[in-house]
Formats: C-alpha cells, sequence, structure tokens
C-alpha cells in the first residue's frame, strides 16, 4: 500500500492534543471546574477519536485483501467489520455513563475501547494492507491518549 500522506499523518499523530490539554487542566484546577463542563468534553472528545477509529476500519475493511490471513474471506470481512462497530460501541457506553456522572467507569471504558480497537486491529490485518505509516501513527496516538485517559483518573477529580 501507499504511505500515509503527510497532512494527514500529522493530523492523527496531533489529534490527542486537545486531550493532553484537558488532563493538564484537570490536575490543575479545582474540581469544580472540571466536572461539569471539562469531564464531560474530555469523554467526548475522547470517544469522537475512538469512533474516527472505527470509521477508518469501517473503510479498511470494504478492501479486499492483499494477502489472505486465511481460507475463508467471509470471516475475514466479517473480523474486519466488527473492528468498526467496537469502538463505537464502547464510546456509546462511555457517553451513557458520563450522562450519569460515572466518570471513572467511562473513562475506563474507553481506556478498554483503545486497547481492544488497537489489539484487534493489530490480528487482523496484514502490514502491507494499510497504508504505510499507519501502525505507527495508531501505536503513538493511542499511547498518548492512554496517558490522558490515565492521567484524568489519577488527577485529583472527585470520582
Amino acid at each position: 500500500m501507499k504511505q500515509i500522506p503527510l497532512l494527514p499523518f500529522l493530523l492523527g499523530v496531533l489529534s490527542p492534543i486537545p486531550l493532553v490539554m484537558m488532563v493538564l487542566i484537570m490536575m490543575f484546577c479545582s474540581p469544580q471546574t472540571m466536572l461539569p463542563i471539562l469531564l464531560p468534553a474530555f469523554v467526548g472528545y475522547a470517544t469522537i477519536i475512538l469512533s474516527f477509529i472505527g470509521g477508518i476500519n469501517w473503510i479498511l475493511s470494504m478492501q479486499k485483501p492483499v494477502i489472505l490471513l486465511d481460507n475463508n474471506v467471509n470471516a475475514i470481512d466479517k473480523k474486519r467489520l466488527s473492528i468498526a462497530v467496537v469502538p463505537c460501541l464502547f464510546g456509546e457506553l462511555a457517553i451513557i455513563l458520563t450522562a450519569y456522572h460515572k466518570w471513572s467507569m467511562a473513562i475506563l471504558f474507553l481506556i478498554i475501547g483503545f486497547a481492544v480497537t488497537l489489539f484487534l486491529e493489530r490480528n487482523s490485518y496484514l502490514p502491507t494492507e494499510q497504508p504505510t505509516g499507519y501502525r505507527t501513527m495508531r501505536w503513538l496516538t493511542t499511547f498518548v491518549i492512554q496517558l490522558c485517559l490515565i492521567g484524568a483518573v489519577i488527577s485529583r477529580t472527585p470520582w
């Protein structure tokens, strides 16, 4: 496959910046500032990123595999389509939990969602089926996002 163009690569790598800024604010502001506005925005933005990853997998799942991972193409397609849906389900659960002020559970679902999605992607595609640089971008962004999510959990907000 082709290499990811520079602009999409940069946008992907820089996408966690709002989460980094929000978690820094959480660490240094009072809980009264964080709870009403910042935590729903934090969970919402993380959910958007997770759902966007699902959308990328939706597109990749519609492409025919370059080299089959096993003999059953339909099973591969179903597995890849599930990777497209799973992130949205984790994100939706996080939003519902946020609506009920279950912040730590919402963030826990996001942590699990990012990890599960990365694991499923890694085991469902050959490196030659994804654009060159995609896996590096995904590992880097997932690492930064996971740090932000963990930082939000351990920040001094009242859970």
